[in-house]
């Protein structure tokens, strides 16, 4: 297997500002992979929900095996939206998160048709990196509900992950009562309130190690004058939770500081959590794949963000690989992938699809 991925479609994809909530450049970029379908007249349909564009290719009836991808990306500096090449690293927004792994899905996902493979479906979401409400939790109670396996080509590196924490954001409020700053004396601050019940939340959720779980202000807003003492604050805290069981521990902590500092609290989002099943039959063709292509056993991590695995898992309950390239940067402005790791992450999926699955 010597191909190579499609760099030049890497360099479309990465000039257009597929923002999210930029549903024109979103669907402009999916119209980019729908032209790469129809040169190998592979059946596609674009669709929308709730104006959000997402694209999915192949034979539904046939798919057993999903390729799920995201082609919406984080806002950058204007020199990112052009593709800059240095060794082996490329450069641009969404190069690794995830536009260089979609291609390299896309890649291989059209070699398998070619090759008459036929049991695998591409769906490409847009809107990924603010929650994927509207795409993959969407798609995986509806069309989605007939795949019994997933690849999503969406991390930062090669390794298998196996679990993503679950992301826990919550809104906090505090009032109190103003008056001049100039005497504090009579008034109540409400951000002094607010920030020791955010630092006591914190400080008790918080655990001694990156791979268990973890709380940071996120946000935080109080006053309207420079000079006044204020009588409102709101805060959020973003939770990555490691296990399922610690989500009655976690409310306990909120409640009680709450309570304590006079504080309210509520949801954001529920935590969704994806763990994957190394001893699954499924995930271990795939580790048999990368050994023989790499030459080496994969390694496994846990990750703090979290990706559309979450719905599928908890939709579903299906094995799901979540793996990707070698690259740095996701979200920054010096954001790349290693050119011959997306090679080797396409030869990987051709190889699982042709001879083990």
């Amino acid at each position: 297997m010597d191909n190579k991925i499609d760099i030049d479609l890497l360099k479309k994809l990465v000039s257009i500002r597929s923002l999210s909530e930029d549903h024109e450049q979103c669907l402009l970029a999916l119209e980019v992979i729908k032209k790469k379908l129809n040169s190998h007249k592979v059946p596609y349909f674009i669709d929308f929900n709730n104006d959000f564009p997402f694209l999915v290719a192949g034979d539904k009836k046939m798919a057993n095996t999903l390729f799920l991808c995201h082609i919406d990306i984080v806002p950058g500096i204007d020199r990112q939206f052009k593709v800059k090449i240095k060794k082996n690293k490329i450069y641009g927004r969404g190069v690794l998160d995830m536009k260089g792994p979609l291609v390299a899905a896309l890649d291989s996902f059209l070699q398998l048709w070619k090759m008459g493979q036929k049991k695998f479906l591409l769906a490409v979401t847009s809107d990924e990196e603010i929650g994927g409400f509207n795409g993959t939790s969407f798609l995986s109670k509806t069309l989605f509900k007939g795949i019994k396996r997933a690849i999503i080509p969406d991390s930062d590196g090669e390794a298998l992950v196996i679990i993503q924490k679950a992301p826990f954001h919550i809104k906090l409020v505090s009032k109190g009562k103003s008056c001049h700053g100039s005497k504090p004396w009579e008034g109540i601050n409400a951000a002094y309130k607010l920030l020791g019940c955010c630092n006591e939340i914190i400080k008790m959720i918080n655990r001694d190690s990156i791979d268990l779980t973890s709380a940071c202000l996120s946000q935080f807003h109080s006053g309207d004058a420079i000079n006044k003492i204020p009588d409102n604050a709101m805060a959020t805290i973003d939770i990555r939770i490691r296990e399922e069981q610690e989500v009655g521990e976690i409310i306990k902590i909120i409640d009680k500081n709450s309570f304590d500092w006079g504080c309210e609290w509520k949801k954001i989002d529920e935590p969704i959590f994806f763990e994957s099943k190394v001893n699954n039959f499924f995930i271990k063709k795939w580790m048999m794949a990368f050994e023989a292509v790499n030459g080496k056993k994969i390694i496994t991590k846990i990750e703090s963000g979290a990706s559309d695995a979450r719905f599928l898992w908890n939709d579903l309950k299906i094995p799901i690989i979540v793996t990707s390239a070698t690259g740095s940067g996701s979200h920054s402005n010096n954001e790349w992938v290693d050119y011959e790791s997306l090679n080797r992450l396409s030869k990987t999926i051709i190889y699982f699809g042709l001879k083990l699955i």
